[in-house]
């Protein structure tokens, strides 16, 4: 069944509000006045919120098989009459919905158009009064949003009611969702010790793609044109890996001359490095993850043996849930005579894997150290390069595990060797003057 373009869209302006307030009333640097912004979500709520159930209203007329939502849009019926009617179809119709959610729907309505035309009608004003709701939009409060939302929520399940065929038996008692499904608990905005690794995390990832924007616009300028001298033939007979090495390359080329989009960067590469040397610290190496363990694991995973073994037995993936011992001894039951390995060590390295796979959930360090940085800053690129080995050595474990717990997956390998050669290659390239 197609969804309504602005069913879709209401019900994604709606799920953004609550966003955007969840997102204030969190933010680690941020401290709001908790007053304030339940007003204005109130507001802004009150008319996405309407908006949204009379677009469902109308979307959903050719799915009334009861013949209960045409009386809503009865030509030249003022607001509380519709509503009125609306309530009465309902309940005509034997679906006995609570006549307080159809109140405050249109206490809400009313309240919306004030926001909208910006002034009060005597009428709206006395019933928004009757109802509970501030005569003062200043005024709303958490008390009226989980209001709007229990009325959301409700009357989007009355309306999805009228699509049952006729002859289906309706509830005898009154239908209306209990309030602890409908109310959004608010979280506390508090810190936890790992919630500081995943923001280092989004940062770096900011900070990657940030940067890739200048690099595009750099590689693509006239200057510096990756493409030029060479014909739209050559171009497409070029590998995939080809076409982005040249095109990094021009954009390295610019940066040694310090072309000013990238230059201004470099205090950024910087603030990068730190933040990257803060995550290894805290997020892998605290866990255990250390480099020479990351060596040892893909010593085992990528071995040949290993392969045949991880072929025999599909227990990798549960491995992780299990005390030593035991784990131990599924790997002993399947251990070649000759293998290069003890099971404590697969176990080790299969354990290790699943860690990187946690901590390093995408190549975004490989790509930040290996491309990014040493193109904005060319004067450090032995340093880039440096935390590159260490990123990429720790998300080929990554690719390793998964692609020996998940066989149907593509090969660890796939891709990664383009940073090896790149690697190289911008090592081997002059630094510029790292102004």
């Amino acid at each position: 069944m197609d969804i309504d373009e602005f069913i879709d869209t209401y019900s994604d302006d709606v799920l953004y509000i609550y966003e955007g307030r969840s997102a204030l009333l969190t933010h680690p640097l941020r401290a709001e006045s908790k007053e304030y912004l339940d007003a204005s979500t109130c507001r802004l709520l009150a008319v996405f919120m309407i908006g949204s159930i009379e677009a469902m209203l109308a979307a959903w007329r050719d799915r009334d098989h009861i013949g209960i939502l045409d009386v809503y849009f009865a030509d030249r019926v003022p607001n509380g009459e519709k509503v009125s009617r609306l309530y009465d179809a309902f309940r005509g119709a034997g679906i006995h919905v609570d006549k307080e959610i159809f109140d405050d729907y249109l206490a809400i309505k009313y309240l919306r158009n004030t926001i909208v035309h910006h002034e009060w009608k005597e009428h709206e004003k006395d019933w928004l009064d009757k109802c509970g709701f501030p005569t003062d939009a200043r005024n709303l409060t958490k008390e009226h949003l989980d209001r709007i939302e229990r009325v959301n929520q409700n009357m989007m399940f009355y309306v999805f009611l009228t699509s049952s065929a006729p002859t289906v038996a309706k509830p005898e008692k009154l239908i209306k969702l209990d309030e602890t499904l409908t109310r959004r608990t608010d979280e506390t905005g508090i810190l936890r010790r790992g919630d500081i690794d995943r923001i280092i995390w989004n940062n770096l990832q900011r900070i990657d793609a940030f940067i890739y924007v200048d690099i595009e616009r750099a590689a693509t300028s006239e200057a510096y044109d990756w493409t030029a001298g060479r014909s739209r033939t050559e171009l497409e007979g070029m590998g995939s890996e080809e076409r982005k090495r040249l095109f990094y390359l021009a954009a390295r080329r610019a940066g040694e001359e310090d072309h000013q989009s990238l230059a201004r960067h470099r205090a950024l590469a910087r603030e990068a490095l730190a933040f990257w040397h803060e995550y290894w610290q805290r997020a892998v190496t605290s866990r255990g993850l250390q480099e020479v363990r990351i060596e040892h694991a893909l010593e085992v995973l990528q071995g040949a043996h290993f392969a045949r073994l991880a072929t025999k037995a599909p227990w990798n993936s549960v491995l992780e849930s299990m005390p030593d011992d035991t784990a131990c001894r599924l790997v002993d039951a399947a251990l070649e005579s000759d293998a290069p390995f003890t099971s404590k060590q697969v176990v080790n390295a299969l354990r290790a894997g699943h860690l990187a796979w946690e901590l390093i959930p995408n190549i975004m360090p490989v790509t930040l150290f290996t491309l990014r940085l040493p193109i904005v800053d060319p004067a450090n690129t032995a340093v880039y390069l440096g935390e590159a080995d260490r990123a990429l050595r720790v998300f080929r474990l990554n690719r390793t595990w998964y692609h020996r717990v998940e066989p149907h997956r593509p090969p660890a390998e796939e891709g990664l060797d383009f940073y090896d050669r790149m690697h190289q290659e911008l090592a081997m390239r002059p630094s510029g003057n790292g102004a």
